[in-house]
C-alpha cells in the first residue's frame, strides 16, 4: 500500500496534470542526468514546440478553448513521438521532446498532424517548432545542443 501512495506522489510530482505529460520539474531533474560529463549524447535529438498564438486563442475564444488547444497540442505530440521520446511540458505554451534517436524525421508529422487536428476542432492553433540533432562538433553537452533548438525556433518565429 505504501508503494502505491509513494507511485501516486512521484506521478503527481512529476506530471503535467492538464496534459499527461511529464512536467518542468522532471526536465530539469532528466537535463542534469544528462549534462553529467560520462554520457554520451551521439544520437541525442530535440525537438521544441511553441504554441504561437495561445495569448489570441485565450482573449478571443476564452480560456477553455486555449487549454483544448494544449492539450490537443499535446496529444499530436504523445501520438507522433510519445512512444520514441520523452516529452515535456515546460510552460503554459512550451513542450521540449528529447529522445536518445534521431526523432528529427517526424518534425513534418507533427506539423500536419496538429494543423488537421485544429482544423478539425475548428481552433485556429499555429505552432513553432525548432530541432536539433547532436552534432560533436558544435555541442559539447546537452545544455548546448538545446540552446541551439531554442535559437532555431527564435528564427521560425522571427519568419512567421
Amino acid at each position: 500500500m505504501k508503494q502505491k501512495a509513494a507511485d501516486k506522489l512521484f506521478y503527481l510530482a512529476y506530471t503535467d496534470i492538464m496534459t499527461g505529460t511529464h512536467n518542468r520539474d522532471a526536465y530539469e531533474e532528466y537535463i542534469k542526468k544528462l549534462g553529467k560529463k560520462d554520457i554520451r549524447l551521439d544520437n541525442m535529438s530535440v525537438i521544441e514546440l511553441q504554441l504561437d498564438n495561445l495569448n489570441e486563442i485565450k482573449y478571443v475564444m476564452g480560456n477553455r478553448t486555449a487549454d483544448e488547444s494544449v492539450r490537443l497540442t499535446a496529444s499530436c505530440i504523445k501520438r507522433t513521438l510519445g512512444e520514441r521520446a520523452d516529452i515535456y511540458r515546460l510552460s503554459e505554451c512550451e513542450f521540449i521532446c528529447i529522445a536518445d534517436t534521431n526523432i528529427i524525421p517526424y518534425v513534418s508529422e507533427l506539423y500536419d498532424l496538429i494543423g488537421f487536428d485544429s482544423r478539425d476542432k475548428k481552433i485556429p492553433l499555429s505552432v513553432l517548432i525548432g530541432y536539433m540533432r547532436f552534432d560533436k562538433k558544435k555541442h559539447e553537452n546537452i545544455y548546448e545542443l538545446i540552446k541551439d533548438c531554442d535559437r532555431q525556433l527564435i528564427k521560425e518565429r522571427d519568419r512567421a
